[in-house]
């Protein structure tokens, strides 16, 4: 008996089942966290160049410096006389000042820069965006905002940024604003009642063209109109789509007499509602080649009452559309021709002293300028500006 306990003690039994797989499983794991770690280090790896590329590319101007701003609905544009190579950098510095002068709660602003046509000079596109983002500005909040780029583009409000580090900003434009815009020129209180609507127009024009020619189209009107001396024409601008520069433009008249106590006559009501249809089909007197055809003119209430029925409307007349900002067709032969912003010409002319800017063809300022008009520029130009008093 005692040999046989000794035989079955001599026998080796096999090893248990669960030490083999417990070495397997070590052996795999220590395959899949090296694959692991590889694999992060590669993600890691990849990320840090695109995080590299996508800075290298933000500061050399080939993407927007912000996204956000390709979903802003508000939006407005303007001109650096800076390099884009020293302000690229300066994005976040930018957002912030023009913030701090502009925003309004519970909003954010994103700014895009690209170099610009003109040497030295650098194009800057901002949106104003809710935040957070899943949000909406209040009425009182866009109704703010909208005083404000107006007054910008008016200049009646100046955007102060950090000379040193931006210089100073130019031919600042609205280009998209939801609910429209309307820029009354100039500036009067509409809600006094001696301050009469007399008609409105269409053109497919802007307001940024027009507002340059503001006072030729006071001029041409007031001739047409058979304006007296102790009458005030006034225009009121409207984009629906909310841009300074984009097409069309609806142009609304108001005429009163510059005593404000005193109402238009019925005679010179009934003149008015005369004459408006009967230049109807001569544009009103306009000059066709600077503000384009008319058309859609609808006579106010006030007028209709003195003629049977309004003249049919024009037809609209195709336009080339404004490309914003102005580029210049031909920038080598003349750098500074194309450019519609005096403001700019103005700080061009006085940052290079030793370019005569100014000394330029009449037709370079304003090829379709009537020749009376034309020599009111020439004449602003040799005392150092373009604006016609």
């Amino acid at each position: 008996m005692g040999k046989v306990g000794d035989a079955e003690q001599a026998v080796p039994r096999p090893a248990p089942r669960t030490s083999s797989r417990r070495r397997c499983g070590a052996a795999v794991g220590k395959v899949v966290n090296a694959k692991c770690v590889s694999v992060l280090l590669l993600a890691v790896g990849g990320f840090i160049s695109a995080l590299f590329l996508l800075l290298h590319l933000r500061a050399s101007g080939a993407i927007p410096d912000d996204p956000d701003i390709l979903t802003a609905e508000i939006q407005a544009g303007f001109i650096l006389s800076m390099p884009h190579s020293q302000l690229a950098s300066q994005a976040g510095t930018l957002e912030k000042e023009i913030y701090k002068q502009i925003g309004v709660p519970n909003s954010m602003v994103s700014v895009s820069m690209r170099p610009y046509t003109y040497t030295n000079t650098t194009y800057v596109t901002f949106g104003v965006l809710p935040d957070p983002r899943n949000t909406s500005l209040g009425p009182e909040s866009m109704s703010t905002l909208r005083k404000s780029l107006i007054q910008l583009t008016l200049q009646q409000l100046n955007l102060s940024l950090t000379p040193s580090i931006f210089g100073d900003p130019f031919c600042l434009e609205i280009l998209g604003f939801p609910g429209g815009i309307t820029v009354l020129l100039p500036h009067i209180d509409l809600h006094q009642d001696s301050i009469q609507s007399i008609f409105n127009i269409t053109f497919d024009s802007t307001i940024h063209q027009i507002k340059e020619y503001l006072e030729e189209m006071k001029i041409e009107l007031g001739c047409t109109l058979e304006q007296p001396p102790d009458e005030e024409l006034f225009v009121k601008l409207t984009n629906t789509n909310g841009s300074t520069v984009a097409a069309p433009v609806t142009v609304q008249v108001y005429i009163a007499p510059i005593d404000r106590s005193i109402y238009l006559q019925l005679y010179r009501l009934k003149q008015l509602a005369q004459i408006i249809t009967e230049w109807n089909s001569r544009n009103l007197g306009l000059n066709p080649s600077i503000f384009g055809r008319i058309r859609d003119l609808k006579l106010s209430p006030l007028l209709q009452a003195f003629i049977p029925s309004c003249a049919p409307s024009l037809p609209p007349v195709p336009t080339p559309s404004l490309s914003w900002p102005p580029i210049s067709e031909h920038p080598k032969a003349n750098p500074y021709g194309g450019v519609s912003c005096p403001a700019l010409v103005k700080k061009l002319n006085a940052t290079i002293p030793h370019r005569k800017l100014m000394r330029v063809s009449s037709m370079v300022i304003s090829p379709q300028l009537p020749t009376q008009f034309r020599r009111k520029y020439i004449s602003g130009a040799r005392s150092g500006g373009t604006d016609i008093d």
